[in-house]
C-alpha cells in the first residue's frame, strides 16, 4: 500500500504524494480546484426469471414474444438499431432469442455459439442506447407481452427482469439523473393500450 509523504513542487510548494514500491514517486496531485469522485449510473440488481416460467410459456412462447417485440421496434425512432434486412433481422432475433431461453434456463444454444460468460452491454457498445431507447424498448416490450399472448400471470416476473436488466443497456447518457425505473403496474398504467 502507498505511504503518503510531502514532497516539494517545482515552486517550492509542498504537495502530496508517495514514496514507495509501487516506484511512482511524485506529486500526486497539486492542491487547488478538484471533482469530486462519484459514479455514472447505479445498476440494478437483476432477477432472472424463474425456470417454472420457460416451462410454462415454452420455447416457442418466448421465440414469439422476441419476434414481436423486435417487430415492434423496428417502427419506432429507433428502429435504425435493428437489421432493415428481413433475413438478417430473423437471424438477429433468433440468436436474441436463444440469449432469453437459455436465462430462462433452457438449452445453452446461446452460449454454444457467443461463449458462456458474455457482457451484453460490452455487445451493445456499437449501438447508441440512450435512456429515451430504453423507455421506448420498455414500452414496446409492454406491448409485445399483449399482443403475443404472453400468460398474464408470467408477464411481471418477465419484466421483472428485463426491466432491471433494460438498465444496464443503457451505453450512452444524455442525463446525470439515475434511470427511471418502472415497476409492471407503473408501466402498465402509462403504456396500456
Amino acid at each position: 500500500m502507498c505511504q503518503t509523504t510531502t514532497l516539494s513542487t517545482d515552486h517550492g510548494q509542498h504537495a502530496p504524494g508517495h514514496d514507495c514500491a509501487c516506484n511512482h514517486t511524485g506529486p500526486a496531485f497539486y492542491p487547488g480546484r478538484q471533482v469530486p469522485a462519484s459514479h455514472d449510473l447505479e445498476y440494478p440488481e437483476v432477477h432472472f426469471p424463474p425456470a417454472a416460467l420457460l416451462a410454462a410459456v415454452g420455447e416457442a412462447g418466448l421465440r414469439q414474444l422476441v419476434l414481436r417485440h423486435h417487430s415492434l421496434l423496428r417502427q419506432t425512432e429507433i428502429g435504425h438499431l435493428f437489421a432493415q434486412d428481413d433475413n438478417i433481422f430473423l437471424e438477429r432475433v433468433a440468436k436474441i432469442a436463444d440469449f432469453i431461453i437459455e436465462a430462462c434456463g433452457g438449452a445453452a444454444a446461446y452460449s454454444a455459439k457467443e461463449g458462456a460468460n458474455v457482457c451484453m452491454r460490452t455487445r451493445h457498445f456499437p449501438f447508441e442506447i440512450t435512456e429515451r431507447a430504453r423507455e421506448i424498448w420498455l414500452c414496446k416490450l409492454l406491448q409485445a407481452l399483449d399482443e403475443s399472448r404472453f400468460p398474464a400471470e408470467w408477464q411481471q416476473a418477465y419484466w421483472i427482469w428485463m426491466e432491471a436488466f433494460s438498465v444496464r443497456m443503457i451505453n450512452r447518457r444524455t442525463t446525470k439523473a439515475q434511470a427511471a425505473r418502472l415497476g409492471y403496474a407503473k408501466a402498465r398504467e402509462k403504456w396500456a393500450s
